[in-house]
């Protein structure tokens, strides 16, 4: 007999609850299952629960949360060899919510009433606090694709995806550390739809802000590419232009006498989807098209505002435009693509057809 199932067996004695029958129809009800429907769902679950218990098979996750509230204690301390041993309420045992909990239920109101009271504002301990299964607040967040759980980051926190793809920057200041998290989360959100969310978690003008990309960001990767090709009002985000305040180089905060220089330009993201674009033409050649296409008219306007074109450089595939006569003061960004490896005559001919900044690169 597996620890589990000795202590569901004791912790059912304790609740009066006589067969497993039973103690699943009360898990349907945990699951908004009513009526005859309850019945029927444990008739077609026992087999399989009892495999569960036995460790034949793992303990599907939409029970975890209805075992934790029937029996009032959490599925660490079922699973405790030692757990038959710690004395309980019959009439009231206690049940310790936790990050499983309000990640399951998505609940905007338990976050702003209760969850928050579990994670303080004090920089990095914040969101790295870690439950009995060695498990972040995030962690389920991303396993129950709990939507509004990453609002209430969003808005408690203020998440700002930081220049490494594995940190975010946080208000008050600190850091939280995504690991392997990025994308997923990147996913979940764009799924949503709520394109708003999206783009102040991930904001490449804000990257771009910083001065620079890591060449391990989430930004410079094909499923950040994939993911805003694959939602369209996502994809017309990238033709977007926004002001920013750009955090100058050392040198040039010593010869200017400021921190930042206030610039406006289009999302820096787009030379990287165009780039994705064109190394995978057999699915996105129109998305190309439309990049290519836009960039002629951009680079024109952003050429013809100049005093004179021949002061600036292109410096990164990022397509940063900066002016060396001007303590390479920040400019715009501009579209960059070049014809090497490309056979669509269409594709080179909007290629060529771009106007060309001096090149750094």
């Amino acid at each position: 007999m597996t620890d589990l199932e000795k202590n569901i067996n004791h912790y059912m004695d304790i609740k009066g609850i006589k067969m497993y029958t039973h103690l699943l129809v009360a898990i349907a009800h945990e699951l908004g299952i009513k009526g005859q429907k309850a019945y029927d769902f444990a008739n077609q679950e026992k087999a399989n629960f009892s495999k569960m218990l036995k460790g034949q098979r793992p303990l599907k996750y939409e029970f975890i949360i209805p075992l934790e509230k029937i029996f009032g204690v959490s599925l660490a301390r079922m699973k405790d060899p030692n757990s038959y041993k710690l004395p309980l309420d019959k009439d009231n045992i206690p049940y310790s919510k936790g990050f499983r909990y309000y990640a399951y239920l998505d609940d905007p109101e338990l976050y702003k009433k209760e969850l928050v009271t579990l994670l303080t504002k004090t920089g990095e301990n914040t969101l790295t606090q870690m439950d009995e299964f060695g498990k972040t607040f995030l962690d389920y967040v991303v396993e129950y694709n709990s939507i509004n759980g990453i609002r209430f980051l969003r808005d408690t926190y203020h998440l700002k995806l930081r220049f490494w793809d594995n940190q975010f920057d946080t208000i008050p200041k600190g850091i939280f550390w995504l690991h392997d998290k990025g994308i997923e989360l990147a996913r979940i959100i764009a799924n949503s739809g709520d394109v708003k969310l999206f783009t102040d978690i991930y904001d490449p003008y804000y990257q771009f802000a910083l001065g620079f990309y890591s060449h391990n960001s989430i930004y410079c990767q094909d499923d950040y590419f994939e993911i805003l090709l694959d939602h369209e009002e996502l994809y017309k985000t990238i033709f977007e232009v926004k002001k920013y305040e750009y955090e100058l180089t050392r040198h040039q905060k010593k010869t200017l006498g400021k921190d930042t220089q206030s610039f406006s330009s289009i999302n820096p993201v787009i030379n990287g989807v165009l780039g994705f674009c064109l190394r995978n033409l057999s699915k996105y050649k129109k998305q190309a098209v439309e990049i290519l296409k836009f960039g002629a008219t951009h680079n024109r306007s952003v050429m013809n505002g100049l005093e004179d074109s021949f002061d600036y450089y292109v410096t990164d595939e990022i397509g940063g435009l900066r002016n060396w006569h001007k303590n390479d003061e920040i400019a715009d960004v501009v579209i960059i693509a070049d014809v090497k490896d490309i056979k669509d005559k269409e594709i080179i001919d909007l290629i060529n057809e771009l106007p060309k900044f001096k090149s750094m690169r």
